[in-house]
């Protein structure tokens, strides 16, 4: 048996539970955790960073074809809908769905070997006939192929419900990335703040990306400011980000990015803008215009400075 071959258990795993399927290492568990609540990008991460089983010497004795992928041969089924490999995340599937004997020959290849050369028109069928079959298509194996090679491509950084996570504020002083959003914006008025967080995806091998936030004032169209600043960080750099505009004066909205505000370094501040602490210190915010003092109707100006 190869030395990363994954190991059979008969430990409970909550992870299975109403799926009829008993997971033996960490790709089962997210494959289990993936069907019950959607999160595929999970899957699809768990996958880059696992090996799959394939059967040996069966295709001709059951009549299968076979596909090339990645200097292996991979034995298929074919139908109306295209060909599927089949492929196995533990021996324990591979030996329920094709009734392997003990001495039955198998192989076990990282995921990231056989997806990097995969024929186009081939699909995965993961667990074939075992206890949980769950499909791939190419665009997935593709995804999977990047995240493998360490590509920053957006399914890698998706959270799943159960998914954990760390953010943290990164270092004090503004990077070029940092420097190139600030310009970006610092003639738009309607913006107060702008601060920076980093997270971290608590998983091996996980991903940290910067997170934006900038509080406006005003109705301001979110989607093209939040383009704006996503321009600016692509220009500066290739790394992946996540932007946030937020009204400061919707309760939901400041309450849901609350944590941002706490943990965040602030980039950029209008002059005169105070964060409040909690909700109901919005109630009291008075913002400065960006074009002067606030005088509001009944409220005295300011007095002149002595001569």
């Amino acid at each position: 048996m190869p030395s990363e071959a994954p190991q059979d258990s008969t430990e409970p795993d909550d992870a299975g539970l109403g799926l009829s399927f008993q997971p033996v290492n960490e790709l089962e568990r997210v494959l289990a955790r993936s069907v019950m609540n959607g999160a595929r990008a999970t899957l699809l991460r768990a996958l880059a960073r696992s090996t799959l089983c394939l059967p040996a010497e069966i295709a001709a004795a059951q009549g299968l074809s076979e596909a090339d992928a990645g200097g292996m041969r991979v034995p298929c089924v074919a139908d109306s809908e295209g060909r599927h490999a089949l492929v196995y995340t533990s021996y324990r599937q591979l030996a329920l769905a094709h009734q392997l004997s003990d001495d039955a020959p198998w192989l076990e290849v990282p995921v990231e070997t056989l997806f990097s050369k995969w024929p186009p028109d081939v699909d995965v069928w993961l667990n074939a006939g075992a206890e949980l079959g769950f499909p791939l298509d190419p665009t997935d194996i593709g995804t999977v192929a990047d995240i493998a090679a360490g590509l920053e491509v957006e399914e890698a950084y998706e959270i799943g419900p159960d998914d954990e996570f760390t953010d943290f504020p990164g270092p004090s002083i503004p990077d070029q990335v940092d420097c190139a959003v600030v310009l970006a914006l610092l003639d738009v008025p309607e913006v107060l703040e702008v601060l920076r967080v980093f997270r971290r995806l608590e998983e091996p091998r996980g991903r940290t990306w910067r997170i934006l936030l900038v509080l406006v004032d005003q109705d301001v169209g979110q989607l093209p400011l939040a383009e704006a600043v996503a321009d600016a960080v692509n220009e500066a750099s290739d790394e992946c980000c996540e932007v946030h505009v937020a009204d400061v004066h919707d309760d939901e909205v400041y309450d849901a990015v609350a944590h941002l505000l706490q943990v965040g370094v602030p980039l950029w501040r209008r002059q005169g803008f105070l964060v409040p602490d909690t909700l109901a210190d919005l109630d009291d915010l008075r913002l400065p215009p960006a074009d002067g003092p606030d005088n509001r109707p009944g409220d005295e100006p300011p007095e002149p400075a002595p001569e």
